[in-house]
């Protein structure tokens, strides 16, 4: 089983995933620009239930594009977003894939909220593109 580790800027806020995630994909909704003060997320979705977290974390509760609550967690010493956890995903934890100690093992699959994205924002076209993120 593959054991995927992250952590925030500080290292206050360690994290372990074991086995594959089951989405890769980037944002491009304005909630996602301004969490990350750029043009999209870069995020990977696992179970709950193969996560464990070290260190201490802060939320900060938002209403999403799509109408659903989200809460953005951070290390609330440096800042860091690590990841959010959606109303309408309730199992999932989306991390950013930006924390993980290997980040170049990321490849995003699609691309949600298309419609938001910045005109300097630039993504791989072959991408698929989705304009909303939907239960599956």
């Amino acid at each position: 089983m593959n054991l995927l580790k992250g952590q925030c800027l500080c290292s206050s806020v360690q994290y372990e995933i074991e086995g594959e995630p089951q989405l890769s994909f980037l944002c491009q909704c304005r909630q996602c620009q301004k969490i990350t003060g750029t043009g999209h997320s870069a995020e990977l979705v696992v179970s709950e239930k193969v996560v464990s977290i070290a260190g201490k974390l802060q939320g900060y509760e938002m209403k999403s594009d799509n109408g659903n609550t989200v809460v953005s967690q951070f290390c609330p010493t440096c800042g860091n977003p690590i990841y959010k956890k959606s109303a309408g995903f309730p199992s999932l934890l989306f991390f950013h894939a930006a924390t993980l100690e290997s980040p170049n093992i990321f490849n995003p699959q699609r691309v949600f909220w298309a419609s938001s994205s910045q005109s300097w924002d630039f993504i791989d076209p072959e991408l698929e593109v989705l304009q909303k993120m939907h239960k599956k």
